[in-house]
């Protein structure tokens, strides 16, 4: 039987005003939003930054210690699949294509693409890069045959790697169509969040560094655009980026500094410019995610979960769990997250 280990439920009042116009005033009406947090019985103790919810019962995680985790009952139970080649790799992202077939991606050496087609009976290794500065972050396809790898950079460029065939093979993209990286420049493996897709059906990829940038694909070009944010180092920078409601949001910050508000920017316009909220994350934050059926983003990190309503953009911090990954199921008001530890999260919401 499942055990919720902890329970937490919250009611967030949202006002907004609404105009009478036989009365000539405003009232405020109240729009409440319930969500509780279930953390779940996990079968695993290792840290976990993958994650890929199918549907609402078919939910996939990755982490370190070679890692790879599933349910097919929305979270109830999870079964601890059998790891590739039985190492011990840190899976830092997953993408499931059906509760069969996933493909995972392994950050540090040596860098490596799995795809299973038998819920991890057996593992394909379908890419392999033993250089040992290659190091992976995120995953990310547009559709079921069309991906994104993006790794730190290589060989003094940005290290990109797509696939048009479902994941079997892997090509790097032409350097020389790749903005130059900065000297001090990469993606974060904190979340396997670090892609998305703007509405024109581009990819998005968030970088940090000694800049905060955004690198977006323009037909075959891909175009950097720097974030004015100030406070930067080699630990901070957008660590997540998510599309929704034609927008892009970023998260961020700087892991070392967990408690240190982080600017959240936002784009209208598929990448091309970018402004901020207007307010701040609550601290460092590793991953953003959007819910069309609530219209409302979630944000979390090290030190806690932000909620962002749309027609209020303030950011309001909801919860100190810890939380390195997490993503809505589309179609029901619910969202799986994974921390440290082996930690697992249920979240629902009411509106």
């Amino acid at each position: 039987m499942q055990i919720l280990r902890n329970l937490f439920l919250f009611i967030l009042p949202l006002f907004f005003a609404c105009a009478i116009p036989d009365q000539g005033q405003k009232k405020e009406t109240k729009n409440v939003i319930s969500f509780k947090i279930e953390e779940l019985d996990s079968p695993s103790d290792a840290s976990i930054r993958g994650i890929w919810v199918l549907d609402s019962n078919c939910i996939w995680l990755s982490g370190a210690k070679g890692t790879v985790l599933r349910s097919l009952n929305s979270g109830e139970s999870w079964q601890l699949l059998p790891p590739p080649d039985q190492d011990s790799l840190d899976f830092r992202d997953i993408h499931a294509f059906s509760k069969e077939s996933a493909l995972i991606v392994s950050a540090g050496y040596p860098a490596r693409v799995y795809l299973t087609k038998d819920a991890g009976e057996n593992w394909e290794l379908v890419y392999e890069n033993l250089d040992s500065s290659a190091f992976m972050n995120s995953v990310h396809f547009k559709d079921s045959k069309n991906g994104l790898i993006v790794g730190d950079k290589l060989n003094d460029y940005h290290f990109l790697l797509m696939t048009a065939d479902g994941g079997r093979s892997w090509d790097r993209v032409d350097s020389t169509k790749i903005a130059k990286p900065l000297k001090i420049e990469h993606a974060f493996a904190a979340s396997g969040s670090c892609i998305t897709v703007n509405e024109a059906g581009n990819y998005v990829v968030a970088f940090g560094g000694e800049k905060s940038r955004v690198l977006r694909q323009a037909n075959d070009q891909w175009i950097a655009t720097e974030l004015a944010i100030d406070d930067s180092s080699a630990s901070s920078g957008v660590y997540s980026i998510a599309s929704g409601a034609g927008k892009l949001m970023t998260a961020g910050g700087d892991y070392t500094k967990e408690d240190e508000a982080w600017h959240a920017f936002y784009s209208e316009d598929g990448g091309e410019t970018w402004q901020s909220t207007a307010s701040k994350y609550r601290g460092y934050r590793s991953v953003v995610a959007y819910s069309p059926l609530m219209e409302l983003w979630l944000a979390a990190g090290s030190n806690g979960v932000d909620l962002f309503y749309p027609e209020h953009r303030i950011w309001s911090k909801v919860s100190d769990k810890s939380i390195n990954t997490l993503q809505f199921d589309q179609y029901t008001p619910r969202a799986w997250a994974a921390g440290p530890d082996g930690s697992i999260y249920r979240i629902n919401f009411k509106r």
